[in-house]
C-alpha cells in the first residue's frame, strides 16, 4: 500500500517523488490495440553473485485452502451482497475457525464501510457464528468471525465452511472500499471485502485487532481461488484474475476468473476505459476513469514489471489488473491486482514490487509488516535509482513490530516500517555488495514462493553477510 499519508512523509524525509518515467518500448495509445513489451531476462544466478540456488519458484502447497466467492453489487453500486465457500485442510487440530473483517477497521467504519455477515456455519459440527468486537468498536459485528466446532478437528482434516454477508460501501475515501460519482460515471470498489481466512501454516489462528489507521493488518495463505463478480450491465470489472468479458447483451452481467495461488482479491466497477497489453507472458490489463489517465498509466506499468521481472525473477501470476479510480489517495495492492487512487510513478512501482512480496512471498501485515511494505519501498528505489535518504535509518523504533503496536500513530508506521525498513535493506546492500545480495534476495523469493515468510527466513537466506544481518539486527528488523 502507498498511502496519500506516505507521500507528506517521504517528502520530510527528502525522496524524490517526481522520477522520470523511463522509456518503454511499446506504449498503448488510445486505440486499446494489443501491444507487447519484452522484458529483459532475469540475471543468471552465479557462483561469483552468490550461493547456488534454485531460480524456480516453489510449488504451492497441495493442501492450500480453496474459496469460491461470489460479489453482486447493488445496481446503485452502494453496497455487495457476497457469499464464500471455504474448504480447509488445517496443518494442527483446531476448535474453530476464524475469519477476519477487514471492512470493519475503526477508520473503514468511519466512511461508511462495513461489512455484516448474514450467516455462517461449518462442517463437523459447526454451531451458530459467534462475533468478537475486537478493533472496531463502532461496528455492530466487529473484527473477527469465529465459528465454533463441536468437538476438536483432528490435523489433516479437510473443513467446509460457508458463509453470506453484505458490504456497506461509503462515498470516496482512500481505503479498500468506496464509490464515488453519480449517473453513468459511478464507480465502486472493494478489496478483502470477504470474510478472510486468518490461518498461517506452522502457526495458527492470527486473532490480532484490527488496527486504528489505513493499513494492512492480514494473514492469510495463498489460497485456490475462484472469483465470480455479478455487476451492472454498463459497467466494466476490474478484478483479480483475469476474467473474459460477459456477454454484452445481459444485464447485469457476470464476470469469473480463478487464480490458483491468491491470499485475497479486489474488485473495482464503473465506466473504466480499459487497454491491454502483453509484457513478455504477462497479460496487463489497465482500466481509468479516462483514457488520457490509462494512456499515462499503461506505460509506467509496463516499466514496473519488465524492471522488477529482471531484478526479482518471473512475474508470479498469468496477468495484472489495474483499475485507476476517480478518487485521491495512493495504491493497494492485491494478488495480480492494484487499485490506484493515485496516477503517480511511486505507487505503480511499489504496488507492483508487492506481487512479489506480499502477493507471492506472503508475510503476516499483522506482526512483520516491514517483510512486505520494505521490500516493495526497496524494489521501488532501486528501479527508479534513488537511494533514498540515509537519515531514516536514525529514526527510533525497531523495524520489526507489528502494525497494532503503533495504535493511532499511522505516521511513525510509515516512518519506520516503509522508511526505514527500506533504508536498512539499502545499507545491508551496500554492506554485501550489490550482485551478491541481490541473488541472495533472488534465492530467497524463489524458495518461498507462497508461503507465509518470517524474519527468521530473511536471516537465513542472506546469513552469508554477517555484515548486512549486523545492520538489520540494529535496525530491529531482525531478530
Amino acid at each position: 500500500m502507498v498511502p496519500a499519508r506516505r507521500r507528506s512523509v517521504l517528502a520530510v524525509l527528502g525522496l524524490s517523488l517526481l522520477v522520470g518515467a523511463a522509456a518503454c518500448t511499446s506504449p498503448v495509445g488510445g486505440s486499446g490495440a494489443t501491444a507487447t513489451v519484452t522484458p529483459s531476462s532475469p540475471a543468471a544466478m552465479s557462483s561469483s553473485a552468490g550461493p547456488a540456488c534454485s531460480t524456480a519458484y516453489a510449488a504451492p502447497d497441495p493442501h492450500r485452502p480453496r474459496v469460491a466467492l461470489h460479489f453482486t453489487f447493488a445496481s446503485d453500486l452502494t453496497s455487495v451482497t457476497g457469499t464464500e465457500h471455504v474448504v480447509f485442510t488445517p496443518d494442527r487440530p483446531i476448535s474453530e475457525l476464524v475469519f477476519r473483517l477487514t471492512a470493519n477497521t475503526a477508520p473503514s467504519v468511519a466512511e461508511g464501510n462495513g461489512i455484516v455477515v448474514t450467516s455462517a456455519s461449518a462442517d463437523h459440527g459447526g454451531t451458530a457464528a459467534r462475533y468478537t468486537p475486537s478493533g472496531a468498536p463502532t461496528s455492530t459485528q466487529g473484527g473477527l468471525l469465529h465459528i465454533d466446532f463441536a468437538h476438536q478437528v483432528s490435523a489433516g482434516t479437510a473443513v467446509t465452511a460457508d458463509i453470506a454477508f453484505t458490504v456497506t460501501l461509503g462515498n470516496q475515501a482512500f481505503d479498500r472500499f468506496g464509490r464515488t460519482g453519480d449517473g453513468a460515471a459511478r464507480y465502486a470498489w472493494i478489496g478483502s471485502a470477504q470474510p478472510l481466512l486468518a490461518w498461517e501454516r506452522g502457526y495458527g489462528w492470527h486473532g490480532e485487532d484490527l488496527i486504528k489507521f489505513t493499513a494492512e493488518s492480514a494473514t492469510s495463505e495463498a489460497m485456490d481461488t475462484d472469483l465470480t463478480v455479478t455487476a451492472p450491465g454498463a459497467d466494466t470489472v476490474i478484478m483479480s484474475g483475469d476474467p473474459s468479458p460477459p456477454a454484452a447483451s445481459t444485464s447485469p452481467r457476470t464476470w469469473h476468473a480463478r487464480t490458483a495461488t491468491a491470499r485475497d482479491v479486489s474488485v473495482a466497477v464503473g465506466p473504466f476505459a480499459v487497454a491491454d497489453t502483453l509484457v513478455g507472458p504477462t497479460r496487463l490489463r489497465v482500466g481509468a476513469y479516462s483514457a488520457e489517465e490509462r494512456d499515462a498509466l499503461v506505460p509506467q506499468f509496463q516499466r514496473a514489471l519488465t524492471m522488477l521481472t529482471a531484478r526479482f525473477g518471473p512475474f508470479p501470476f498469468p496477468s495484472l489488473s489495474v483499475a485507476r479510480l476517480p478518487a485521491q489517495g495512493g495504491g493497494i495492492e492485491y494478488p495480480s491486482s492494484i487499485m490506484m487512487l493515485d496516477g503517480g510513478q511511486l505507487v505503480a512501482v511499489h504496488e507492483t514490487a508487492h506481487q512479489w512480496f506480499y502477493a507471492m512471498l506472503g508475510d503476516s501485515q499483522a506482526l512483520h509488516p516491514w517483510l512486505d511494505e520494505a521490500f516493495a519501498s526497496y524494489a521501488e528505489q532501486l528501479v527508479n535509482n534513488d537511494a533514498g535518504p540515509a537519515s531514516a535509518l536514525a529514526v527510533k523504533g525497531a523495524v520489526d513490530r507489528s502494525t497494532e503496536s503503533y495504535g493511532t500513530n499511522a505516521n511513525n508506521y510509515y516512518f519506520i516500517t516503509y522508511n526505514k525498513g527500506s533504508a536498512a535493506l539499502q545499507a545491508a546492500r551496500t554492506a554485501a555488495g550489490g550482485a551478491p545480495w541481490d541473488a541472495a534476495v533472488r534465492c530467497y523469493v524463489a524458495a518461498n514462493a507462497w508461503r507465509i515468510v518470517n524474519p527468521p527466513d530473511l536471516e537465513k537466506a542472506v546469513a552469508q553477510f554477517p555484515a548486512s544481518v549486523a545492520i538489520l539486527r540494529k535496525a530491529g528488523a531482525l531478530p
